[in-house]
């Protein structure tokens, strides 16, 4: 158990590098056609991007040593968190780019469900040249991301197309405190460091800047999120209500954007390795619970 584990961590750890390594060298770029295009990145802008990413973590490091009352810390987290609530406000009310592509489709089948009206979007044409009607049928994907706006929607009892923006703030919240609970349960095995994880969160700009963009994906992050918190809690207790929880939120994730399915494959296998962990001291009912967590779960 303890080779397999090494081996895991030792996949994880390069593939996390390459990963770093790929995205500080190259940028992608996509014009309004979908059309990606693959460039280097110049020397002076990698050199600013280590740079930048040196100041950050020295910064966490200095932080964490000289703040050591929790009261300053909850006060600096809470300032923190309410100029984050706020330039995400100031950032859907000046910057506010169209709605395109499968955004507004999605958008529009929403409110199609909502208003119970099939002539009102479905014969309109989308970007593909196609009725709103077939173009659903050929991307039956965006039928769940749909209804799960619509049900945002009878729940307010509004059908505004730009409330899935304000979700997106409220979503943006839940990740900063999903990420904590995640690693304050990480913290009960592993050191770990809670200022360095507020200080990452909050210089990671890009995401209240995509509180913009209605895709669902925002949404789906932070119940994938949450989904792994409670997941561990069920590996922690034992308690099912845990294991439903999780599996509840990651159903609606997926509804939202399939994208999650690397959080169910990652969490399964998670699972599987937590059977085997002590396998010998386990009772054999105690496997047959874990092994219908992961059903439940798929």
């Amino acid at each position: 158990m303890k080779v397999v584990k090494k081996v895991i961590q030792i996949l994880g750890i390069i593939a996390l590098v390459i990963i770093v390594i790929l995205n500080v060298i190259y940028t992608a770029d996509m014009n309004s056609g979908e059309q990606v295009t693959i460039k280097f990145n110049s020397f002076p802008y990698i050199l600013g991007l280590l740079f930048m990413a040196g100041i950050i973590y020295g910064i966490a490091k200095i932080a964490d040593k000289k703040l050591k009352k929790k009261k300053v810390r909850l006060i600096i987290v809470a300032v923190a968190v309410i100029i984050y609530l706020v330039f995400s406000i100031l950032w859907i009310i000046f910057v506010r780019p169209g709605i395109v592509a499968d955004s507004i489709h999605v958008l529009n089948l929403a409110q199609t469900y909502y208003r119970d009206d099939p002539n009102q979007f479905l014969p309109n044409l989308t970007y593909a040249g196609i009725p709103l009607i077939q173009y659903m049928q050929a991307y039956p994907h965006q039928v769940t991301l749909a209804f799960v706006y619509n049900v945002m929607f009878s729940i307010l009892h509004c059908d505004l197309i730009i409330l899935p923006r304000i979700f997106n703030i409220f979503f943006n919240l839940l990740i900063i405190f999903g990420l904590y609970k995640i690693t304050k349960q990480l913290a009960k095995q592993y050191k770990t460091n809670n200022t360095l994880m507020f200080i990452l969160i909050f210089t990671f700009i890009t995401i209240p800047m995509l509180t913009t963009f209605m895709y669902g994906d925002i949404p789906a992050l932070a119940l994938s999120l949450f989904s792994v918190y409670f997941m561990m809690k069920y590996t922690e207790t034992k308690k099912i209500r845990y294991g439903i929880f999780a599996s509840l939120l990651t159903m609606v994730a997926y509804m939202m954007r399939m994208n999650t399915l690397i959080f169910v494959i990652a969490t399964v296998i998670y699972l599987v390795l937590n059977i085997f962990k002590d396998f010998k001291q386990k009772a054999v009912k105690e496997k047959l619970i874990n092994l219908a967590v992961i059903f439940l779960f798929l």
